[in-house]
């Protein structure tokens, strides 16, 4: 089997990914969140792992993007990661001699407070990922990276600072993509996608459905439409098993109050 990640090596997904395939499954990277998903649809690896979710910056817009224009694509799983960034150089450089630092949006967010505090003149420079970041810096002097430790190991750089992330319980959610799901027992969760009928209280009766069946929704967020301003669409996790029968019941009420419903899938923590 072959499972693909956000690339290069070094990468915290390039870390959740092997923390799921523990060697036993082939590993293919690839430059862009997209390009990664997509590999599933065409079919060159059999699943793959993405970030969709960090604690503090929130959802990652390109995975939900991305899913949503494949309705074919389904979650098989999900993994918790401590991110814990770390400031790399080539040489020994001083703060103050910052001129460039180079990583992925999301972790140049994650630590916004402590560029602002050290390196406020530096310019930011993002990249696909914090290992593509590792890798840059080599072509420029004066110049830094913010990635992981195992990025300072793979290529050879000085760690300058620790645990740069302005939260120190920042945490990121990878999900395990596929085409079908091979469900042969009952699993903890389950995300789907809707939208309601254009009508006074309609998001109010789909929600008060989870409260009738005493269902924990444990994420709930909006994204739109992209047909017209006001239009939206709803991305929800709950406890339980689709294949539950009370599950099966809330869904089909579900259905029925929506103009839309989308079963993303029912899995577990890797």
């Amino acid at each position: 089997m072959k499972v693909g990640y956000l690339g290069p090596v070094g990468t915290y997904c390039y870390e959740a990914c092997s923390t799921y395939t523990s060697g036993k499954y082939e590993m293919q990277p690839y430059k862009t969140i997209r390009e990664t998903i997509t590999a599933v649809v065409l079919g060159q690896v059999d699943k793959c792992i993405v970030p969709i979710e960090n604690s503090i910056e929130g959802s990652v817009n390109q995975t939900i993007d991305t899913i949503l224009e494949n309705d074919e694509l389904t979650i098989e799983g999900e993994l918790v990661l401590p991110i814990n960034h770390y400031l790399l150089s080539v040489e020994t450089l001083e703060l103050k001699n910052v001129k460039q630092i180079y990583s992925h949006p999301q972790a140049l967010a994650q630590c916004r407070k402590f560029i602002s505090n050290n390196m406020i003149d530096a310019e930011i420079i993002e990249t696909a990922s914090t290992a593509l970041a590792a890798k840059e810096i080599y072509r420029f002097p004066n110049s830094v990276a913010i990635a992981n430790k195992a990025c300072a190991e793979v290529y050879n750089l000085k760690i300058i600072k620790e645990n740069i992330q302005d939260e120190s319980t920042n945490q990121t959610r990878f999900i395990l993509i596929s085409l079908k799901s091979d469900q042969q027992r009952q699993y903890a969760k389950t995300s789907i996608i809707f939208s309601t009928l254009n009508s006074p209280g309609a998001l109010y009766r789909v929600l008060g459905l989870f409260n009738l069946f005493e269902i924990n929704l444990t994420k709930i967020e909006s994204r739109p439409a992209k047909t017209k301003i006001g239009e939206y669409i709803f991305l929800v996790d709950f406890e339980g098993d689709k294949e539950e029968e009370h599950i099966k019941i809330l869904l089909n009420h579900i259905k029925r109050a929506c103009s839309y419903l989308r079963i993303l899938g029912s899995y577990d923590m890797i």
